[in-house]
């Protein structure tokens, strides 16, 4: 009986289930147009970011910039780009804004650390569960 118990355990536990999906990366997408925010309003949100912020700054014209916020005014923002070849900070103007947010997203090492520490972490309480049943008659 109980190694009947430990096989369907290790059964159960050793097929994938819903944890393990990879959730989608799904994110609302607003139709391409040539309307700009309200300056005010843009202007009144980047003074109040904190300076060293992640930030992603789409751009009139389809650009992107993500990167570190050093410095946000009426007249625009100053960003030090995040790339792999160090490049000068970038003044962008605020007529050429068309959204920052702060940049949550995160690296795939990181993400692949966790998994292989959840799988080793896994591994390693089948295998003191297998060990504590069979050792423990």
């Amino acid at each position: 009986m109980r190694r009947a118990f430990a096989v369907v355990l290790i059964v159960v536990l050793l097929t994938p289930g819903c944890a393990t999906a990879r959730m989608s990366d799904t994110r609302f997408t607003q139709p391409a147009s040539t309307s700009l925010p309200d300056r005010a309003l843009l202007t009144a949100y980047l003074e109040r970011l904190p300076a060293g912020s992640k930030v992603r700054a789409h751009l009139a014209g389809g650009d992107t910039v993500r990167g570190t916020l050093m410095q946000a005014t009426e007249k625009g923002i100053v960003v030090q780009p995040r790339t792999r070849i160090p490049e000068p900070p970038l003044t962008i103007p605020i007529e050429r804004i068309q959204a920052v947010e702060i940049d949550t997203s995160s690296g795939i090492g990181r993400s692949v650390a966790i998994g292989a520490a959840a799988g080793g972490a896994a591994a390693l309480g089948v295998i003191l569960f297998l060990a504590a049943i069979f050792t423990g008659d």
